[in-house]
């Protein structure tokens, strides 16, 4: 069979490139529809402000570098994670503090999150991993107890709720990101962080744009009243080029926000649908209770699974590897569960953190784990073709279940 399950993809048409080809026709300078996707997208994480910019990376760092703390606080994060939501942390000059994720949900463990506490732990940063979320109620009450600022990453998590109410309204920064195999994308790039205070908004303002001081007038800044009103060491100058802070060119594609604007209206059904797939995907795999791991999602909250994870218990018949390489020889795309345990990765085993004596679970998940699709893009076809693999695989391992 030739049929192909991607682990992650865009899904767009006529609607979208309409869309692209109107901006090209008009200007491609940041403007209108990357006003509109921020306000929209600020709205879903119930915060005041959005600035887009290129990717859910550069929403790390100007989230990390505006926060009004002093160099070498530590930050609380689970130790399973993506890359960059630790090193934008520690490039900002802050230390992670790392704890265990709970069992089954790729999320951290917030009864974890006190005991790690010390004098110098001023924030939390915490990823919405692979689309799941944490018990965000709880760490909201942690953070206002011990008075810690709250960073949400969800890159992976565009949309979702707890109770029909945004994540957002447990964070002080929230962050996502519109790379291509998201629940919406932006022309396979873009990302986005959301605030509520406006100072620290305008300081990522800045920073997003080089640093010069006219960004904080958007498509005003053209206005002779906002640009040649200063001067620089006593010489009259032009706020086109007056630098304020050192920053950074992390502006966004004005062909990336009309094609996200196209891509937000379809942002329920797209959750949706992936919610469908992954209950789909844990009924066939509770089939296999000797064999397989069901992931844990609260019942309370609603989402899009970016990936599916399957979590393989010891057997004398596979391991991850073995069941890895079946599936990819059949065409389907697999991942692991991103970073694992981050501090055995090699970029990172060596940084300077806090951490806890052992990371059961998040070693489980680097041991045992593998993503595979559970997209909008994907159709009956596809999700059948996984299931009767999977059988194959068991039928010449010569497993009966």
């Amino acid at each position: 069979m030739n049929l192909k399950v991607s682990y992650g993809q865009s899904v767009h048409g006529k609607e979208e490139i309409c869309a692209v080809t109107e901006v090209l026709k008009n200007s491609t300078q940041m403007g209108r529809n990357t006003r509109k996707f921020e306000k929209k997208i600020s709205t879903l994480f119930a915060k005041k402000y959005g600035l887009m910019v290129n990717s859910g990376t550069s929403a790390l760092l100007l989230a990390y570098q505006t926060l009004p703390l002093p160099q070498g606080s530590n930050i609380i994060t689970p130790v399973l994670t993506f890359a960059t939501t630790v090193s934008m942390m520690i490039k900002s000059g802050f230390i992670p503090n790392f704890v265990d994720i709970k069992d089954r949900t790729f999320c951290i463990d917030e009864g974890k999150i006190e005991k790690a506490i010390n004098n110098r732990t001023k924030a939390i940063a915490i990823p919405n991993l692979i689309g799941n979320l944490p018990n965000w109620k709880k760490i909201r009450l942690i953070a206002r107890k011990h008075k810690l600022i709250i960073i949400e990453d969800s890159a992976d998590a565009l949309g979702s709720t707890i109770n029909g109410l945004s994540s957002g309204l447990y964070t002080d920064i929230s962050i996502t990101s519109f790379y291509g195999s998201h629940v919406i994308n932006c022309a396979g790039n873009g990302g986005m962080v959301c605030f509520n205070n406006k100072k620290i908004y305008n300081d990522a303002k800045l920073l997003r744009s080089w640093g010069r001081s006219s960004s904080l007038f958007d498509e005003k800044s053209e206005k002779i009243e906002n640009r040649l009103n200063i001067k620089v060491d006593g010489i009259t100058y032009d706020k086109k080029f007056v630098f304020e802070k050192l920053g950074y060119n992390f502006e966004p594609s004005e062909i990336g926000a009309a094609f996200g604007l196209v891509q937000l209206k379809k942002l329920k059904s797209n959750l949706l649908k992936r919610s469908k797939i992954f209950y789909s995907h844990n009924d066939f795999f509770s089939n296999f209770p000797d064999f397989f791991e069901i992931p844990q999602q609260d019942q309370k909250v609603k989402t899009g699974w970016l990936a599916y994870p399957i979590t393989i218990k010891p057997n004398q018949y596979f391991d991850r590897y073995d069941l890895q390489i079946f599936l990819e020889k059949h065409n389907i795309q697999t991942r692991v569960v991103f970073t694992g345990n981050i501090l055995r990765q090699p970029g990172f085993n060596k940084i300077k953190c806090y951490k806890e004596k052992n990371f059961t679970y998040a070693d489980k998940v680097m041991a045992n784990s593998l993503l595979i699709g559970c997209h909008h893009g994907l159709d009956n076809h596809h999700i059948k073709y996984i299931y009767s693999t999977i059988e194959k695989f068991f039928q010449n391992k010569k497993i009966k279940v």
